[in-house]
């Protein structure tokens, strides 16, 4: 999909984000204990409107990036209330050149499904990261239950030009042919869902 198109399409989605920000929702515990462990200089890719920000912990400092402007534009507004310094930034996590071994912790949730290419994109989580740094990842993807998989790759060609997200993705394939050190992997919903622990 062209990628101004997709930003289009999240633009359309923050306020549904922004409204669900503060609430308690399936995912927020699966959130708090992915993030538990997230300390330093971390960097959040696709943060969408800041839902993960009052979650952390032990921040240095927090760099968050999104290619959506109205997702952008909640997220700096949630920045503000945050007590450590929040830098959002209005880019393409697939044309971000940041310097290596910048991070101590770098965040995906929900978002791998979204990339035209998340192999790449785990590759540069690697590369941003410092080394023993970690990689904290909650994302979503075809279900480990074949007759949910098979509904799921059926609604895929549809929905992905609709809502900008492939819901049929293979994450445990694609992780597997990636360079992180995963130490944990945590599947919930008919396998559908994951919390992935990495180390670089």
């Amino acid at each position: 999909m062209n990628q101004m198109k997709q930003s289009k399409i999240f633009d359309t989605h923050a306020k549904i984000f922004e409204k669900r920000r503060n609430k308690k929702t399936v995912d927020t515990k699966w959130r708090h204990k992915l993030l538990a462990t997230a300390s330093g200089d971390i960097l959040e890719l696709s943060a969408g409107t800041g839902t993960n920000f009052p979650i952390y912990q032990n921040v240095t400092s927090l760099t968050a990036v999104d290619f959506s402007l109205e997702m952008v534009r909640y997220a700096r507004e949630a920045a503000k209330e945050m007590t450590f310094p929040c830098e959002v930034l209005l880019e393409n996590v697939e044309k971000l050149d940041f310097e290596e071994n910048r991070f101590h912790t770098v965040v995906s949730t929900l978002s791998m499904c979204s990339y035209p290419q998340p192999g790449f994109v785990l590759e540069q989580m690697v590369k941003w990261c410092k080394p023993g740094g970690q990689v904290l990842l909650f994302e979503h993807g075809v279900s480990s239950k074949p007759i949910i998989a098979n509904l799921q790759k059926k609604l895929d060609p549809f929905l992905s030009e609709r809502i900008g997200c492939h819901i049929d993705r293979d994450m445990l394939e694609i992780l597997q042919h990636s360079s992180l050190h995963v130490t944990k992997i945590e599947s919930h919903f008919f396998g559908m869902f994951h919390l992935v622990f990495a180390t670089v």
